[in-house]
């Protein structure tokens, strides 16, 4: 993401960088403007209550990609600078700003008393949500990489860039194919299975002519999903192929600097920077009703603080096989990052399952008691992660003096 004062000609990196990253400012920027003309227009011919959840989420989901787009403007303007200025960027000083990181409760207070205040209130919810996820992602990060030599802000930029649009785009349409894979191995499935095609048939009958207040779809449901081969897929794409993709794809800056012999605490720095921007995108464009933003908010640190360490993970452990032929630690450390995502997403969907009352008489009392304990699973595993970004950060800085 940067110009090697070795290297001669054009700078073709340099230009890549620039012409994604003022492309992704313009698009999000439409969207976003597209988001909040049909929120309005779709409430100009009735009252437009800012308590509805659906009038709340778009909201939310304008105002994030509008800040993501804000977000892609020093990306932007440093590649152009190399590009077009033939001046090395600034040093970035990411430590001067830390402090901006320690007020993220202030947002979140203010948006758990706006959720319960009065009705008006939350339309100043949209600037809140982009202030707590930007301050607190910001502040997540700074634990793996304060105190790090200082990089050119163009680097640093680019690889937050890359990780909050880059990243998700690419991502997505793998996510996308690999789900329409699997619909086609279930298409294929149910021409085999008869009892299974007519169980599905009654449950989408039953989901059509059940009133909304009925509880029986969500026993048939409860019921249908707990079929081996159900949680099987289920558990297969979001615990396993998801985390493969996803911690293959989120370190995208580190392989395009690798070329630069990265250290290998430039590479955690540089994937952990990366997976900010992923993380940051996810939580700014997640789905959040008016009465469960702050829980939502809370709720997603943890899966911030997975992203930045599993990335750093796997960015240390490809600057470690590129520069010191250490391909074991590059093995180790991509098994162990999806490992923690698969684990991460394994209990966040057991979590789910188990609120079938259905599910849980479907499967066994180990399996009941196990769930019970999966929200305590997931705070341990975001506790943990912290403290390794935390412990990641002191080892490299010591190898750091070290190898000085």
């Amino acid at each position: 993401m940067e110009h090697s004062p070795q290297s001669k000609g054009f700078n073709w990196l340099s230009a890549g960088q620039f012409a994604f990253s003022l492309s992704a400012v313009l698009f999000l920027f439409l969207i976003s403007l597209i988001s909040i003309i049909t929120v309005l227009l779709g409430g100009a011919s009735s009252d437009l209550g800012f308590s509805d959840t659906q009038v709340v989420s778009s909201l939310l989901f304008a105002a994030g990609l509008g800040f993501a787009g804000i977000l892609l403007i020093p990306s932007t303007i440093y590649s152009g600078r190399r590009l077009f200025g033939n001046r090395p960027p600034i040093s970035a000083q990411w430590d001067k700003m830390v402090w901006l990181g320690y007020f993220f409760p202030i947002p979140i207070l203010f948006g758990y008393l706006i959720q319960n205040g009065p009705a008006w209130g939350y339309i100043l919810l949209p600037v809140i949500h982009v202030l707590a996820n930007g301050a607190s992602i910001f502040w997540v990060l700074n634990l793996g990489r304060r105190k790090f030599p200082a990089r050119s802000a163009q680097r640093n930029w680019g690889a937050f860039g890359a990780g909050l649009t880059l990243t998700p785009a690419i991502t997505f349409v793998i996510e996308i194919a690999l789900l329409l894979m699997i619909g086609i191995f279930w298409l294929i499935l149910i021409q085999t299975r008869p009892d299974l095609e007519q169980d599905i048939l009654y449950l989408m009958n039953l989901v059509y002519e059940s009133s909304p207040d009925s509880e029986v779809p969500a026993r048939w449901v409860g019921e249908f999903v707990a079929r081996p081969e159900v949680t099987g897929t289920i558990f297969f794409y979001f615990s396993l192929l998801i985390p493969l993709v996803e911690e293959l794809l989120k370190p995208i800056a580190v392989y395009f600097l690798l070329g630069r012999k990265l250290q290998p605490w430039e590479g955690f720095m540089i994937g952990a920077t990366a997976g900010a921007g992923y993380a940051l995108f996810e939580n700014l464009t997640i789905g959040a009703g008016a009465d469960t933003w702050t829980f939502v908010m809370i709720s997603r640190l943890g899966t911030a603080a997975i992203h930045i360490l599993t990335t750093g993970l796997v960015g240390w452990g490809l600057a470690s096989a590129w520069t010191e032929k250490k391909y074991f630690r590059m093995a180790g450390s991509f098994l162990a990052a999806v490992s923690l995502h698969g684990a991460w997403n394994g209990l966040n969907i057991f979590n789910a399952l188990a609120e079938f009352p259905a599910y849980q008489d479907q499967i066994s009392p180990f399996y009941v008691n196990f769930a019970r304990f999966a929200p305590a699973g997931l705070i341990l595993l975001a506790l943990g992660s912290i403290v390794g970004l935390v412990r990641a950060n002191s080892l490299l800085r010591r190898a750091i003096i070290a190898q000085d």
